[in-house]
């Protein structure tokens, strides 16, 4: 067997610490340390500091001045604020675009809706579809923001949405789910197209809350499934 490359070491660390906070798996109490990740993990320092990195720019770590590294996933009161900002920003935001999208961005908005309608036709679970799902998530919101031509807007969307959330949402939607959300980019990209602003902006609600609806209720992570973060190596 050949050895794993550095690159591919990285993106393993990356994957699994991802999964791991997201699932909870890894304490919200207390630190964690770049050691302790690595022994679990089976891997050197430097892929673990390398997916640290990635971590802190979405939000699902943050470096605390004098405590070191602490896994953040938001409580119920964060996560319903996080949903009623973006209501409010994002539906404007699809109200603009109807207005000022230009012909180029309606290719691409639609291009990308189109995208995601195919990839929530799978119905086998597997990392590799949640990647590509949150890719194409955040391509089509992002192109919405952009066709509002208004860089204030755009800054205040990137700071309000929690990349972790959004993954999150993804990982508990039912095949169902996926294929109704999809079906809501391409009504948002006509919508759009068509130059309606109230239409898209009452589309993106729908949107929103509906993945707002499956946050309700956030189970404990599975005890049964394997962790490969057992106490010990995380004080």
């Amino acid at each position: 067997m050949q050895p794993e490359s550095a690159e591919s070491a990285s993106r393993r660390a990356y994957r699994e610490l991802r999964q791991a906070i997201l699932e909870r798996r890894l304490p919200s109490d207390r630190k964690v340390t770049e050691v302790g990740l690595a022994e679990d993990l089976g891997i050197s320092r430097t892929p673990i500091r390398e997916a640290i990195k990635r971590l802190l720019l979405e939000g699902l770590l943050e470096r605390r001045k004098g405590q070191g590294l602490w896994c953040v996933v938001p409580d119920a009161d964060e996560v319903r604020e996080i949903f009623e900002l973006r209501l409010r920003l994002e539906s404007y935001a699809a109200a603009k675009a109807a207005e000022r999208a230009t012909p180029a961005q309606i290719e691409a908005l639609t291009a990308s809706a189109h995208r995601m309608q195919a990839l929530a036709q799978v119905t086998e679970d597997s990392e590799a579809l949640i990647a590509g799902i949150d890719q194409e998530n955040a391509r089509f919101h992002a192109l919405i923001a952009e066709a509002t031509q208004s860089p204030r807007l755009m800054h205040l969307i990137r700071a309000t949405v929690d990349v972790a959330l959004v993954t999150r949402t993804f990982r508990r939607f039912t095949p169902q789910q996926r294929r109704r959300s999809a079906q809501h980019h391409l009504e948002i990209a006509a919508a759009i197209a068509a130059g309606k602003p109230h239409w898209a902006e009452r589309m993106m609600q729908v949107h929103i809350l509906s993945a707002e609806d499956t946050m309700d209720s956030d189970p404990a992570p599975d005890a049964s499934a394997e962790s490969l973060f057992q106490a010990g190596g995380h004080d």
